[in-house]
């Protein structure tokens, strides 16, 4: 079962609940990580050592954020899930995906108000990790490495993370690392940035991106593989549709003839 946790900042930040353990996803601020302890002490009654796994579906700040300040509160045996490109990024200097359209693709979001800044804390963040930009190239250092797991495999298919029925599977196209978890018992999915929201339950392809035929190409693949009855996005409202919500979600330009999807 997937909670969404809300007024939790930049971006929409979810718990996974599996029986006795939690999974939390897209910690984006320290703001989201209070909003996390809020929810699980309050709403679900929970205590934060319950928590197993928080992963990110990509490695910007609006994602991780909020994760040092969540694990400092979580038991000393929670994990951090990321996908093998991160360690590029905290150990070879490597840069994050250049980003393309900040213009035609990130301030529609803006002014549509899907970043959902209400107080101070939803602009503290852990460290400056994560974010897309040249002059803070040699600032992708976080304070929790010793609790990562990488994710397996460079290209990272598809695959069980060992938490219940969920499983990872590569997304790229918004980054070159995102990646987005799945339930096929339960049809839930959690899009990250592949997928945003709109306020009239329909949902979008994001056309802020690393590569606009990359993300196209994994919409693609993805409405041909696995069938999602709900679409938790990375901004904006959750899309359902009780047959395959991939139907509520629009896509731009068209899908190239190239046959390279990892």
């Amino acid at each position: 079962m997937v909670h969404s946790i809300p007024d939790c900042g930049l971006s929409n930040t979810y718990i996974i609940e599996e029986g006795a353990g939690l999974m939390v996803v897209d910690v984006g601020s320290i703001g989201a990580a209070q909003g996390v302890e809020a929810y699980c002490t309050h709403t679900m009654k929970r205590s934060l050592r319950a928590i197993r796994f928080i992963a990110a579906t990509h490695f910007h700040i609006d994602h991780i954020g909020g994760i040092g300040a969540l694990l400092g509160k979580s038991s000393p045996k929670t994990t951090v899930l990321f996908h093998p490109l991160v360690k590029a990024y905290l150990k070879a200097n490597r840069p994050l995906s250049p980003m393309q359209n900040w213009f035609t693709g990130l301030l529609p979001t803006l002014i549509a108000g899907r970043f959902g800044i209400r107080k101070r804390t939803d602009l503290s963040f852990d460290s400056p990790a994560g974010v897309p930009l040249p002059f803070v190239r040699d600032l992708q250092h976080v304070s929790y490495a010793n609790r990562i797991r990488y994710l397996e495999g460079n290209c990272l298919p598809r695959s069980r993370i060992g938490f219940g029925g969920w499983e990872v599977i590569a997304a790229p196209g918004h980054t070159e690392e995102s990646v987005v978890f799945f339930n096929e018992a339960s049809g839930e999915l959690i899009s990250g940035d592949l997928i945003l929201g709109r306020r009239d339950g329909q949902g979008y392809v994001n056309r802020f991106c690393w590569d606009e035929d990359w993300i196209r190409r994994t919409f693609a693949a993805f409405t041909g593989t696995i069938r999602p009855r709900v679409i938790y996005p990375g901004h904006g409202e959750v899309i359902r549709d009780d047959i395959d919500a991939f139907r509520k979600v629009e896509c731009f330009g068209a899908v190239s003839a190239r046959s390279d999807y990892g």
